[in-house]
């Protein structure tokens, strides 16, 4: 997960992103916590000074995957737009939605 999220904001296209939809419909084991959760989130919030256009979207069923992906969402780290989703149908209507994006912290 961490080097998927390195090599995404690494692309010269990471500025022109403007959603990312996390799919873990189909995951019936994680390997990763809490401690991988504020990396990632501490790595998007160095990447939203380029980028700040995004929104997020997480479709996942499995309990603990959901989990996770609340501390994701409400962590003081995380500058997107995040929310998380059952079916991929709503992930994207949501994503089609219009987003007023908030001014960075910094």
């Amino acid at each position: 997960m961490i080097r998927s999220v390195v090599e995404t904001e690494a692309d010269p296209r990471f500025d022109n992103l403007r959603h990312v939809i996390n799919d873990f419909r189909e995951v019936s084991e994680i390997r990763f916590g809490a401690e991988e959760v504020s990396e990632i989130s501490t790595m998007d919030l160095g990447a939203s000074r380029t980028n700040r256009a995004i929104k997020i979207a997480i479709v996942a069923t499995l309990a603990e995957v959901i989990e996770l992906a609340k501390q994701y969402a409400d962590s003081e780290l995380n500058v997107y737009p995040t929310k998380i989703f059952a079916s991929m149908e709503e992930a994207r209507a949501w994503l089609a939605e219009p987003t007023e994006f908030r001014a960075t912290r910094w």
